[in-house]
């Protein structure tokens, strides 16, 4: 399937959606961000659908904002889930891999960091350069990099815009992994394989979990199960049974998503 600006293709549970406007190098217009907004809300609603893995066609994964469509009104035209319709979000419930093949610059950056996990090639590279032209990266970039790799190292970025290698961005912590460029698709795929194995509703407790325990008030309110609705629903599920049992027959269990 090809919408105009990014194209999805499914393989088993895994849905691919890749940034299509490789001339330009993925960077992306007004009408880009409410496509791929429309599109990632239509992915989660399909139950077969249990990983997401976003790359972009050509030599880059995404330049950012399409400065050329902001050069007449000053605004930054998103919708209300921000840029390519993800990064504003904060609750979205299927697990995301960004496979970054080149630059990944502004948006593009933001757009990776909402993803729970980054596989890179070794050409990739990263930056939030908005302080260059005027801006600040408030899509997502000068909040969530913080949080990803500690205030002072995430500073030395936003504050300077310079450019990070993938090995470096590695070394930092917030790439998974870096391997050739003609291996990283196999390799996001290998990983988005590994989530899509196991109990669909215990990733998405898990992710739920892991992101909402950062805002609790304190430890012990973090730590209680009791905390968050997801727990409670994932193991009076169907699949928990399913799972206990799988593995005492010693095969692999059949999910139901229930």
């Amino acid at each position: 399937m090809t919408d105009r600006y990014a194209a999805l293709s499914v393989t088993g549970a895994i849905a691919i959606v890749t940034l299509n406007r490789s001339e330009q190098l993925n960077a992306l217009p007004p009408k880009a961000h409410y496509e791929l907004a429309e599109l990632f809300d239509r992915l989660f609603e399909q139950p077969d659908i249990r990983v997401v893995v976003i790359k972009g066609n050509g030599r880059a994964f995404c330049a950012g904002y399409d400065l050329k469509d902001n050069l007449s009104d000053n605004v930054v035209d998103l919708p209300q889930s921000g840029f390519g319709g993800l990064t504003w979000r904060d609750d979205y419930p299927l697990p995301l891999i960004a496979a970054v093949n080149g630059p990944a610059f502004g948006g593009g950056f933001e757009l990776a960091l909402a993803c729970d996990l980054i596989v890179a090639s070794e050409d990739a590279c990263f930056a939030l350069p908005e302080p260059k032209v005027g801006w600040a990266a408030l899509g997502g970039g000068v909040q969530r990099l913080p949080r990803t790799i500690g205030m002072k190292r995430a500073m030395g970025i936003i504050l300077t815009g310079r450019r990070v290698s993938a090995r470096e961005g590695f070394e930092l912590g917030f790439v998974n992994q870096v391997v050739t460029a003609e291996h990283l698709h196999e390799t996001a795929m290998g990983w988005a394989q590994q989530i899509a194995d196991c109990a669909p509703l215990a990733i998405r407790c898990s992710k739920q979990v892991a992101y909402a325990s950062l805002d609790q008030p304190d430890f012990t309110t973090a730590i209680n199960p009791q905390s968050y609705p997801c727990a409670r629903l994932m193991l009076e599920s169907e699949d928990a049974i399913e799972g206990r049992r799988a593995f005492s027959e010693k095969r692999k269990p059949i999910w139901k998503g229930c």
